[in-house]
């Protein structure tokens, strides 16, 4: 095994290929290994001591000299009273070494740091409209105690997130996203349900709402992504429940006046609904058939494991809303994505 001093010699001449054009000679003609002689024949002025400190024969040291000399069109080293004392080409090249093993220990050294206190730094959060309401101002709020200068760029997720997790386009995706594949990390965040809403003052239903009534009224759909309304038609589809819905809209923005309006029945997570109701024109009623909850997590690439920057907002993310609690803990089966399931995020609700 080669010597601590064979291994730092050797590192410190990778780093001459950054400063090739200052000594001549294309890299590609040399091997970069043969430097380490005129490292160690620099320090021990001596062609035996060299070779021992680079663990070869005398020979060797020999070869490699006669190798370099005709590489440089140089003596590089010439016998004295002294010893083995380099020539003014050598010396030059002997301070580019230097030069080198100074840049190689200071990137062995770099280590990235991450301080939220002072950093500009803006995330790209990919999430459905609903974390506009439930997940950006509690969010939003901490960082403006412990991180002034952090900007968040909010953007809704789509068939493309996965690409922009994978290049760090994007930072974060958060919702309910079937497994991404191999090299994606998850981590759950709170679990979540269905509910209805409807207008405080709808004519026929009151306090509860019945199959019968479910059946029978108009709906409002929302086509999203990402927030597992899919588990809502699929368990329709096998209990063979029907509704009849009146309107679709592209995203759970501006559904408040819709179901102020019309007599419509919206089915929403419970966070977006209660959320809704505290204006005090809607009510939130239980799903008069049993429906499964999800999990809201958050999905990064393993890439970006160890990034301090990535690590601090999941971590941040995690402080608030992975202790969250919603009723979902009390519904019932939470449906959890499972492995191998294809990633679907346009259903609708």
């Amino acid at each position: 095994m080669a010597s601590p001093n064979f291994a730092a010699s050797f590192a410190c001449i990778v780093m001459i290929c950054c400063l090739a054009d200052e000594w001549g000679g294309p890299v590609k003609n040399i091997d970069l290994r043969l430097l380490a002689t005129v490292s160690e024949l620099h320090k021990t002025r001596s062609v035996s001591q060299a070779a021992e400190n680079l663990e070869v024969s005398q020979s060797a040291v020999s070869m490699s000299l006669a190798k370099l000399r005709r590489h440089f069109n140089d003596p590089l080293f010439v016998r004295t009273s002294s010893g083995m004392e380099p020539t003014p080409h050598a010396i030059e090249l002997i301070k580019l070494l230097e030069r080198a093993e100074g840049i190689l220990q200071t990137a062995l050294e770099h280590h990235v740091v991450f301080d939220a206190a002072i950093s500009d730094r803006r995330f790209n959060i990919y999430s459905t409209d609903i974390a506009q309401v439930t997940l950006m101002p509690k969010l939003m709020k901490r960082l403006a105690e412990t991180a002034p200068g952090v900007r968040v760029d909010l953007r809704r997720i789509s068939e493309a997130t996965p690409k922009l997790l994978e290049s760090g386009e994007a930072d974060l995706a958060i919702g309910f996203v079937l497994p991404m594949g191999a090299g994606f990390c998850q981590q759950r965040l709170f679990e979540e349900r269905f509910v209805c809403c409807v207008r405080k003052d709808h004519p026929r239903i009151k306090h509860s709402l019945s199959v019968k009534q479910f059946q029978e009224e108009t709906h409002l759909g929302i086509a999203t992504t990402g927030t597992g309304h899919g588990i809502v038609e699929q368990t329709l589809a096998a209990k063979s429940i029907r509704r009849k819905v009146g309107l679709t809209v592209p995203s759970f923005l501006g559904i408040a006046s819709i179901i102020v309006n019309l007599d419509y029945i919206a089915t929403l997570p419970e966070q977006l609904a209660r959320h809704l109701a505290s204006a005090g024109q809607i009510k939130v009623l239980d799903l008069p058939i049993p429906i499964p909850g999800y999990c809201i997590m958050q999905h990064w690439h393993e890439r970006y494991s160890h990034d301090p920057a990535s690590r601090w907002l999941r971590a941040t993310i995690a402080e608030l809303f992975v202790t969250s609690r919603t009723p979902a803990q009390d519904a019932g089966r939470v449906l959890q994505a499972t492995a191998g399931t294809p990633l679907n995020l346009t259903q609708q609700i």
